[in-house]
C-alpha cells in the first residue's frame, strides 16, 4: 500500500512540475511578445542630446546613412528665456517629404527643464528607421508608421520606444 502512495505522489509532483514549467514558459513569452508589440527596444540608450544650443543643420538619415532630409534651425528666445530652435526640412530623395525639427533649450538655471527634441514628419517610407542627426552628431532614432509619418517628443534623459513616434 505505501508503494501505491508513493506512486501516486510521484505522478502527481510530475504533472504539477509540468503545469508550472507550461505556465512559466507562457509568461516568458508574453514578456517577450509585449516587448515586440509595444515597441520596446532592449537596450535602448536615453537621449543624449548634449549641448545643442549651437546647433546650425539638422538631417534625417536612413539606415544606410544617406540623407533623405535636412534642414537649417532657427532660434528664437521666448517670455521665460528658453531658446527654441526649429528647422523646416527639405527632401533629397525627390518625395515630398513634409515636416520640422524643434529644440527647446531651457533658460539658464531652469533646472526644473530638460532639453527636448521634437520630430514631426510625414511622406517617409513606411515603417523605415531613421536617425535624426545634429551638427553630423546622432541624438535619436525612429521608425515611421504605415503611412510614412512620425510625431516623436522626447526629453533629454528619456529612453526612446517606437511608441515615441507614432
Amino acid at each position: 500500500m505505501n508503494t501505491t502512495r508513493t506512486s501516486s505522489s510521484y505522478r502527481k509532483e510530475k504533472s504539477l512540475l509540468v503545469l508550472l514549467t507550461s505556465f512559466c514558459s507562457m509568461v516568458v513569452g508574453a514578456g517577450i511578445a509585449m516587448l515586440f508589440l509595444t515597441g520596446a527596444r532592449v537596450g535602448s540608450e536615453p537621449l543624449a542630446l548634449g549641448d545643442v544650443s549651437e546647433a546650425h543643420i539638422v538631417e534625417i538619415r536612413d539606415r544606410n546613412g544617406e540623407v533623405t532630409a535636412s534642414g537649417e534651425f532657427r532660434s528664437r528666445i521666448d517670455r521665460l528665456g528658453n531658446t527654441e530652435k526649429d528647422a523646416g526640412l527639405i527632401d533629397h530623395r525627390g518625395r515630398t517629404v513634409i515636416g520640422e525639427v524643434e529644440l527647446e533649450i531651457p533658460a539658464p538655471g531652469r533646472r526644473d527643464r530638460r532639453v527636448e527634441l521634437e520630430v514631426d514628419i510625414i511622406g517617409l517610407p513606411a515603417r523605415a528607421t531613421f536617425d535624426v542627426v545634429i551638427d553630423d552628431r546622432p541624438v535619436g532614432r525612429f521608425t515611421t508608421d504605415d503611412r510614412g509619418s512620425v510625431d516623436m517628443e522626447l526629453q533629454e534623459g528619456e529612453i526612446p520606444t517606437d511608441q515615441d513616434a507614432s
